[in-house]
């Protein structure tokens, strides 16, 4: 009987203001939204940050006389450095072949590397870099020290490159700040109107009910379940989308900027998307219980 009576106030509530019923969905997807998004952008700066590390980040030319054990012990010592991720040795007819393939790749003529030999190539250490804030500092450093070590006659930082590469990676963390900030005030101000207006909708039956001597928790209990059931639905709207939508957005992003990776694009886990909806049934039980009035003593009188 309880159940029934329950169940026919939240009906009743939600026929009432289907305004507010509306704006709540809506702010409780942009809550969701909200939160996805940061984790899965989280979870993609991760990821770039990986493909970023793959790459190429200073060469070593050797001299003539260092043979390929000479090269392999710098490259076992170098190996040692917390910033170093990778080490490549590359031999002269290796190098020779990677120019052949870039120039095919680009349509060059054949005939105009017919007449280079393997040996026109210094043999090499190609050195990747652990991801890092101060990627282009730590360059320099290390090709600084390189250059002074017997048997290296060149070292590449690539440092015009990865300048500008800092200068993006600090635009877009300071571009991915802002729009967070700007997404979590208007995701807050919606709540708080949706509180705002919740508690305009309940006063009346609030009131009603405690002339008649219904518990606070009889009252509160309609709006807290049917704010639960509209903060679920907000949230799973929020849910699909993230894992039906960001995947696509981030693999055409990906196409544009010449990203590519071996790993798999992230998505939310069942965990993930479990916590996030926990998370938002919290908040919307919350809402519920604030958003109606509590019963004063005279009201009794």
């Amino acid at each position: 009987m309880k159940l029934a009576w329950l169940a026919r106030g939240v009906h009743r509530q939600v026929s009432l203001h289907r305004r507010v019923v509306l704006g709540g969905a809506a702010a409780f997807c942009m809550l969701a939204l909200l939160l996805g998004g940061a984790r899965l952008g989280l979870l993609t700066a991760t990821r770039w940050g990986a493909f970023i590390g793959q790459n190429v980040h200073v060469i070593v030319y050797l001299a003539e006389d260092v043979d390929p054990d000479r090269a392999n012990g710098l490259a076992e010592l170098l190996r040692r450095m917390p910033t170093v991720a990778h080490i490549t040795s590359v031999e002269p007819t290796q190098a020779l072949a990677r120019l052949e393939k870039s120039a095919a790749a680009l349509g060059a003529e054949a005939l105009a590397l017919a007449d280079l030999e393997a040996s026109y190539f210094p043999r090499s250490l190609e050195i990747g870099l652990r991801p890092a804030s101060d990627l282009s500092q730590q360059a320099s450093d290390l090709a600084k020290h390189l250059r002074g070590v017997p048997g290296v006659v060149q070292v590449d930082a690539m440092s015009e490159g990865l300048t500008r590469l800092s200068v993006w990676v600090r635009l877009g963390r300071r571009l991915g700040v802002a729009v967070l900030l700007t997404f979590g005030a208007l995701t807050l101000g919606m709540l708080l109107e949706l509180l705002l207006h919740s508690r305009s909708a309940t006063r009346q039956r609030a009131a009603v009910l405690t002339q008649l001597g219904e518990t606070t928790s009889g009252i509160r209990l309609p709006a807290m379940l049917w704010m639960a059931a509209t903060a679920l639905t907000g949230g799973g709207v929020g849910a699909l989308f993230l894992t039906l939508g960001w995947r696509p957005l981030i693999g055409r992003l990906e196409t544009s900027l010449g990203i590519a990776s071996a790993s798999p694009l992230p998505r939310l886990g069942l965990r993930e998307i479990a916590a996030g909806l926990a998370f938002t049934l919290v908040v919307g039980l919350a809402l519920g219980f604030f958003a109606t009035p509590l019963p004063r003593p005279d009201d009794h009188a």
